[in-house]
């Protein structure tokens, strides 16, 4: 649902920006994209400042679409640049549509929650919200562990899971449930059952008003043996397009008992012995975005994002609490239908202490992007 919203966008609408399909044949198609970046980030901490650079090819994906009337499916391979990544599978499903607006869909599938898209060309700007990138913020905390080395993406938001989804779309309705193996990537082996199997579930509801007003809402609960706790999150947003305007806010709250939202593991590396969990955690993020097409091939982006997540720990870290503020700025630029440019400078300001380990360091980066998109 949510890469529908933006794709059609004023954003992406205004720029020209396209993912056409190419044909083989009545039943076989294909799309995809290829995603490469230069981008340079200046950190400053209260006791170092580094920075760091990186170009190359963040992304590649190629979607091959069957349709077999009634019966659709589609499997996405791709290439990313994250370590240990390498060409996955990212999705893989078959959806058998009914007559009434209704499908039922089984295999690999992405979540139907968050506002802002899981690839890059459904994004209005170059970075997540919630993606603070921070090099350097390797604080010893007591001696021990450091903290990951750039403080990462610190996510609420489901990513992919297997499992069956039913959904309804009407003109200004849509509705999903999804009973799938996983919601926040545990690597369960099963759904239910013994021996570190997990469960989840995910709803969503959207309804557009007419107006150009759209409001979301869903949420997602897992219950994993192999994490030893349960966990869930809410989502809502709401997005309102006038003229070459498009504006969103979102909301985003979930808690945890296993460690599902990965501040214990960005904070003191999650090394504990016996396996146990880092205790209970709270989550709570929020973004403000507006969008600007100011002529049929540019617009500009402005968003503001927010992130605080608590941890009560159990063990090695304590409690930790991390507090950030980033805002964004963009600009995008289509050169062709498929080949489209943005630029993006983001400021993030925020604060990490941990009880146990003296830690309260305020720490702050500039991050410079430029990237180039080309789709097909």
């Amino acid at each position: 649902m949510k890469n529908k919203i933006a794709l059609a966008s004023a954003f992406l609408a205004a720029s020209s920006f396209s993912t056409a399909e190419i044909v083989i044949n009545d039943f076989l198609s294909f799309e995809g994209f290829v995603d490469m970046s230069y981008s340079h980030v200046d950190g400053e901490l209260a006791d170092a400042n580094e920075s760091d650079n990186s170009f190359a090819i963040d992304q590649v994906e190629i979607s091959w679409l069957f349709d077999f009337d009634p019966v659709t499916a589609q499997i996405d391979l791709q290439y990313e640049d994250l370590p240990g990544d390498d060409t996955v599978v990212e999705q893989a499903f078959a959806t058998y549509h009914l007559d009434n607006g209704s499908a039922i869909t089984a295999g690999r599938y992405a979540s139907m929650l968050g506002f802002e898209a899981f690839e890059p060309t459904g994004l209005y700007q170059y970075s997540l919200a919630y993606d603070l990138q921070v090099p350097g913020f390797d604080i010893m905390l007591g001696g021990a562990m450091p903290v990951a080395d750039g403080v990462g993406t610190v996510e609420i938001i489901p990513g992919y899971a297997q499992g069956v989804k039913y959904t309804y779309e009407a003109d200004n309705t849509f509705f999903g449930l999804s009973l799938q193996d996983e919601v926040f990537d545990y690597d369960g082996d099963r759904l239910g059952g013994d021996d570190a199997s997990s469960f989840g579930i995910e709803a969503a509801g959207s309804i557009n008003f007419d107006n150009g007003l759209t409001y979301f809402l869903g949420g997602a609960y897992e219950d994993s043996d192999e994490a030893e706790g349960d966990s869930y999150m809410l989502n809502t947003y709401v997005t309102f397009e006038t003229g070459a305007w498009i504006f969103a806010a979102e909301l985003n709250y979930g808690e945890s008992e296993a460690d599902a939202f990965a501040l214990g593991s960005l904070v003191s590396g999650n090394y504990l012995a016996g396996g146990s969990t880092m205790g209970e955690e709270e989550a709570l993020q929020a973004l403000l975005m507006a969008n600007f097409a100011y002529s049929e091939k540019a617009s500009i982006t402005g968003r503001f994002s927010y992130v605080d997540h608590e941890l009560d720990g159990d063990g090695f870290g304590g409690d930790v609490e991390l507090e950030a503020f980033k805002y964004t700025l963009a600009h995008g630029y289509a050169f062709t239908d498929n080949l489209f440019l943005v630029n993006e400078i983001s400021y993030v300001d925020g604060d990490a202490e941990s009880s146990t380990l003296a830690l309260d360091e305020d720490f702050e980066s500039i991050q410079y992007a430029v990237e180039l998109i080309f789709s097909f």
